[in-house]
């Protein structure tokens, strides 16, 4: 059962994401979308020795409105549904899993389908009739913006900082505060052939680093 969780995690996530990532229309993308629910993109959490902490992905929309705007709506976003009872069917049913279990809690899929599991102040499964729990949990299910650009605890309040008093700002100053440099190694953490999101294809970078979210000019950066 174990080998199996690790064969859907990444049948999931190239199989239905590829899918409604290549959809030319909304036609196509219902096509490729199994059984009405959101596809799953992998991605690559933050360094396991990082000393800064998730905040979630609402942290980002204050300065990044629009990239936040562009990823609510993508399929990143809603990376954890296909592990709910009903969704996903028909991959379930050619991996031979139970359609009904709900596999939101397994740490196989968490790894990848959630924000920072098991990491400093990274999603975490809540206990029932824990509110607070809970409200955290949420702002890191799914794959959100600190599960490609590393936990936010510094860079966030940089940011902050920045915004206030409208300076320029450096990329290397943002990377000095947490800030993660993206390349093909941060995606193939999860989007590795070799492992549990192994893809009927090999991942190629280059065109889908520009498909995980609408990019938009930083006007207070200087490079």
């Amino acid at each position: 059962m174990k080998l199996k969780l690790t064969i859907l995690c990444g049948v999931i996530a190239f199989g239905v994401g590829f899918g409604l990532w290549g959809a030319s229309s909304p036609a196509d993308a219902g096509e490729a979308s199994v059984a009405g629910s959101a596809a799953v993109v992998l991605t690559a959490m933050g360094p396991e020795d990082s000393p800064y902490s998730y905040v979630g992905s609402k942290k980002c929309k204050k300065c990044h409105s629009k990239q936040h705007k562009s990823w609510r709506g993508g399929v990143k976003a809603k990376a954890i549904d296909t592990l709910m009872p009903g969704n996903a069917k028909e991959i379930k049913e050619k991996s031979g899993l139970d359609v009904a279990k709900d596999y939101s809690a397994d740490p196989a899929c968490l790894k990848c389908h959630a924000t920072g599991y098991g990491k400093t102040g990274g999603y975490a499964v809540p206990p029932p009739d824990d509110k607070k729990a809970a409200r955290k949990a949420k702002s890191l299910a799914g794959v959100g913006c600190e599960s490609c650009h590393g936990p936010g605890s510094g860079y966030v309040k940089l940011h902050e900082e920045i915004m206030k008093s409208k300076r320029k700002y450096t990329s290397e100053e943002m990377y000095a505060a947490g800030l993660l440099k993206i390349d093909e190694s941060t995606c193939k953490t999860c989007h590795d052939a070799g492992g549990p999101t192994a893809p009927a294809e090999p991942f190629d970078f280059e065109r889908m680093k520009v498909k995980l979210h609408k990019n938009f000019p930083l006007k207070q950066r200087q490079e």
